[in-house]
């Protein structure tokens, strides 16, 4: 069995072998360590510096109302600006946007907090010579009175990956029609730390949750036992109040039913409909965030798809003030 096997060829075949994956394992090595070239950060002048730094202010909404000059009429160039900051701000906020704007830039920052909860000095250094030099004064008698939003994600496709709408740290609610299906997802949902809630419409197929007036009640008390059966987490219920289910004779059945299980439900009419103000989701969404008065709550439904292309948005309108809560904050 073994008398055509070449002992000495093997053992330099293997030889072989060994010696490319040495130097495969070489230059992977020299490749993932070589130490990348530094990003060549650029000068920058008095004015663009008080540009950026404005800037900074203006990304958290305070206004140049908000902000004085000190000046020193021996020496102009020791002038320093005087900041009010916003009760609702947190100073340490407020330097790292700073520190985040200046970091392209050959400019140094330094920041002294001279005692807690009082004066902090900030520097922005070019050259050892301050450009910049502020204090910064947290003014407990103003706050921003901004609007509170809490998103409503409907119309999921559980055909694709919802990776990123269900690890967004947004405290997002999810819409779901019950089927088996959805039945699967809630398990991601609750995996990822996030809740879900259920809607009853005209759409629900699956003969487990569907309700009918043409049914006998027997029947349809059954669908609603499968609902708090295979949904029993569920945040809350809407019901599409201009869909068919509600405008037939099964609506009283259906609110006798909840009510005798004390379930948390809601009308969907509740719930502002981000379609509605225009078909680009940018476009709406700010249009929707311009028209709320202050201290207004908005419960906002919203396509999945266009919650992920409002996603990088969140956070600018979230520094100049506005909260993003749950939705079931808003409902109560």
């Amino acid at each position: 069995m073994f008398k055509d096997f070449d002992l000495s060829k093997s053992a330099r075949y293997l030889f072989a072998v060994a010696i490319l994956l040495l130097v495969v394992t070489i230059l992977i090595d020299r490749y993932i360590t070589a130490e990348k070239p530094e990003l060549k950060k650029k000068d920058i002048s008095i004015s663009e510096a008080d540009s950026l730094f404005k800037q900074a202010l203006k990304n958290y909404d305070i206004s140049e109302k908000f902000l004085s000059i000190k000046r020193n009429k021996k020496n102009p160039s020791d002038s320093v600006y005087s900041v009010k900051v916003y009760s609702d701000v947190p100073i340490s906020l407020l330097l790292l946007e700073i520190e985040n704007l200046f970091s392209p830039t050959t400019a140094k920052i330094t920041s002294e907090e001279e005692s807690i909860g009082g004066k902090t000095i900030l520097k922005i250094i070019l050259d050892n010579k301050p450009l910049i030099v502020s204090e910064f004064v947290t003014d407990k008698n103003i706050s921003r009175e901004k609007g509170r939003v809490g998103f409503v994600v409907f119309n999921i496709d559980y055909a694709i990956d919802n990776s990123a709408i269900l690890n967004t740290p947004e405290q997002i609610i999810f819409l779901i029609t019950p089927s088996e299906q959805s039945k699967k997802f809630i398990n991601k949902i609750l995996s990822a730390g996030k809740r879900y809630a259920l809607l009853l419409n005209d759409d629900i197929q699956d003969l487990n949750y569907k309700m009918d007036e043409s049914y006998p009640i027997r029947r349809n008390k059954k669908s609603v036992e499968n609902l708090f059966k295979y949904f029993p987490s569920a945040a809350f219920i809407a019901i599409d109040d201009k869909s068919d289910l509600f405008e037939s004779s099964i609506k009283d059945f259906l609110i006798k039913e909840l009510d005798w299980r004390k379930a948390f439900y809601v009308n969907l009419s509740r719930f502002d409909l981000l379609d509605s103000y225009s078909s680009n989701a940018e476009s709406a969404f700010r249009e929707m965030i311009k028209s709320m008065s202050k201290n207004e709550s908005r419960r906002i439904l919203i396509d999945s798809k266009n919650f992920n292309e409002l996603l990088p948005l969140i956070p600018a309108y979230r520094k100049i003030g506005y909260k993003f809560v749950s939705a079931t904050e808003l409902l109560k």
